[in-house]
């Protein structure tokens, strides 16, 4: 197994650049160094999911752990394989960038 080490890079940028690069991750949930290396890699992430999207993740997962305590686990798995497509199209995950 590879070990990917991550290198510093400086980039030079005006003020009023800097701070909309600041305020758009901001708005998806991610550092700037994150955001910037899905713009490279030819990804784009929407604004964060409001609160009412993760109050309804925790709700399938919820669900999902009612499932498995009922002796569930193929429905739970189904289930969770769901959620994470819906939780990966509408996020973007700290450890799919860079």
């Amino acid at each position: 197994m590879t070990v990917q080490q991550n290198v510093a890079f400086t980039v030079r940028m005006p003020p009023r650049t800097k701070s909309k690069l600041r305020r758009m991750a901001k708005a998806r949930g991610v550092s700037q160094s994150q955001f910037l290396c899905s713009l490279i890699e030819g990804r784009t992430a929407e604004a964060a999911p409001p609160k009412a999207f993760w109050d309804a993740m925790h709700e399938l997962y919820r669900i999902h752990d009612g499932l498995l305590h009922d002796g569930r686990a193929e429905d739970a798995r189904r289930l969770e394989l769901s959620i994470v497509a819906l939780q990966s199209a509408f996020t973007m995950e700290p450890e799919e960038v860079c």
